[in-house]
């Protein structure tokens, strides 16, 4: 499989790199640290970096790339293989198609290659290992981006995704140029007024019959912080992780543009994803999401989740 992705890199001479919509840190990472050394190894070559932003973004600004370029390139999709994440103009013009991805969903879109490794920790592992095998050097802008993604996808080494294979990628990439002690300063150093935020959240969270702990965050908190609904969705859901006494967290996110409801669900060792996909979502077996209709479903999804426990003797 990587022989064939390759192959196409070296095959076109126009090169568009994506990932899905509202782009965590390993989406951004595994994005840029394909860009970065994909750029320095083939200086010839029209490499572009597309898609939406937000403040996690620390690299660059993104391309705007013509329907005519779309056309006439190779689109590699990363940290995604859902139409629903992907912006629409994205997927619709190329010439031939890849994705990579660590998700367990099916890719839903037509395309050439689909490189999937499900039990890798991040999509920049991934990515990271792939320049490895193939002898495209990792240079030390390439190097920070895959590196924290890494990082933002096993939340610092923590997640059950982490494997020894993990810390030999990581290894690679400190040894490239990766700054840890600056990237972490990056990384989890924030305002004052983000640790007021993560408090009052805290002391909002409720707890089901089978200590599943939630929040439900409709316009009216998103409002007093003036808070954007993916930060709220995704950029909270750990504040109720490492609980003794709570197995399973869920997070419940208005969207401010569609009303729909964002809903993240982690587990600290229970598989969750069953619930996710039943709902319409994908993702981990730990940690996935799903977008909801009304709030009388997110009582649903809390009621799924209590059934879970007590079937595992929760």
């Amino acid at each position: 499989m990587k022989n064939k992705i390759l192959k196409y890199i070296e095959e076109y001479s126009t090169i568009i790199i994506a990932r899905h919509k509202n782009p965590d840190l390993d989406a951004y990472g595994s994005q840029f640290g394909l860009y970065y050394a994909l750029k320095e190894k083939y200086p010839n070559k029209e490499i572009y970096a597309i898609g939406d932003t937000n403040n996690l973004n620390s690299f660059q600004d993104l391309d705007i790339v013509s329907e005519e370029v779309y056309k006439k390139s190779l689109l590699i999709i990363l940290d995604t293989v859902s139409k629903a994440l992907i912006e629409d103009l994205i997927y619709k013009n190329y010439s031939k198609l890849i994705f990579i991805d660590h998700h367990r969903n099916d890719p839903d879109i037509p395309f050439d290659l689909a490189y999937q490794v499900k039990d890798a920790s991040s999509c920049s592992e991934i990515v990271a290992d792939f320049l490895v095998e193939k002898n495209i050097p990792i240079n030390k802008e390439s190097a920070r981006a895959l590196y924290m993604g890494i990082i933002g996808d096993t939340g610092r080494f923590m997640y059950p995704s982490t494997s020894a294979k993990t810390f030999r990628i990581a290894s690679i990439l400190l040894e490239s140029g990766a700054d840890i002690a600056q990237i972490h300063n990056d990384m989890y150093s924030e305002p004052r007024r983000s640790k007021q935020i993560k408090n009052e959240f805290f002391n909002l969270v409720e707890y089901t019959e089978k200590n599943v702990a939630y929040r439900k965050n409709d316009i009216e908190f998103l409002n007093k912080y003036d808070l954007d609904t993916y930060y709220v969705s995704r950029g909270l859901v750990n504040q109720m992780a490492g609980m003794d006494e709570v197995k399973m967290w869920v997070n419940f996110t208005i969207d401010r543009d569609t009303s729909n409801i964002m809903c993240e669900l982690r587990s600290r060792s229970i598989p969750v994803l069953s619930v996710a996909k039943k709902y319409g979502g994908g993702g981990h077996l730990l940690a996935c999401g799903c977008t909801l209709k009304s709030w009388e479903d997110t009582d649903k999804v809390l009621s799924d989740l209590d059934k879970i426990l007590e079937e595992n003797n929760g």
